[in-house]
């Protein structure tokens, strides 16, 4: 697709988008204490004395993982030992006193996106509480081009999207209205 044609197909999707004020989309800053499991992460669940029930496991898109005898678990979303607490549960009926360990190999989930007049536009994985201005920054900063908008976009759990259109002055400046962080799925757009 032509440059004007995806910049207008995006204008298209950003005017379709509900649009709340910030503190609809703001939150707290999110617990860096305890990681939470994501869609598309690698795990190790290791079952003591029982080998053959031992794997390496990727979070499919829906949030879960196939296991022996436990079958379909939905592990994003839940910390490790919130997952280990169920599969033990699971494992109850077949294997007496199971100890189970799940191990995160790699974290692949949770991404913010960041499109447009950007140096390097494209998805950053969040390994951690970021910010907006922090997402803007993986992404090399604005263009040249870039106006002073940013639309801060996010898909809500019942299917409606929230936009929020923000001042990249005042974001840099530190002017915005406190720290904003993003979340997984996050589109932060600078037209």
């Amino acid at each position: 697709m032509a440059r004007g044609g995806w910049a207008l197909s995006l204008a298209g999707l950003l005017a379709a988008c509900a649009s709340r004020g910030v503190s609809e989309l703001a939150g707290e800053r999110p617990d860096a204490d305890e990681y939470h499991i994501g869609r598309e992460d690698v795990l190790e669940v290791v079952v003591w004395h029982e080998p053959e029930l031992t794997r390496v496991v990727p979070v499919r898109p829906d949030g879960r993982i196939s296991l022996p005898l436990a079958g379909e678990v939905e592990a994003a979303g839940r910390t490790p030992a919130e997952l280990q607490a169920g599969l033990a549960k699971a494992f109850a009926p077949y294997i007496q006193d199971a100890a189970v360990a799940v191990l995160v190999r790699e974290i692949n989930g949770a991404r913010v996106y960041v499109l447009g007049e950007v140096t390097k536009p494209g998805g950053f994985t969040l390994r951690g509480p970021m910010t907006v201005v922090q997402a803007i920054a993986l992404a090399g900063g604005k263009t040249e081009f870039g106006g002073d908008d940013v639309y801060w976009i996010r898909q809500r759990k019942d299917g409606k999207t929230d936009r929020v259109r923000l001042s990249y002055g005042e974001l840099v400046k530190g002017e915005a209205a406190g720290a904003l962080w993003v979340r997984g799925g996050d589109v932060l757009y600078v037209p």
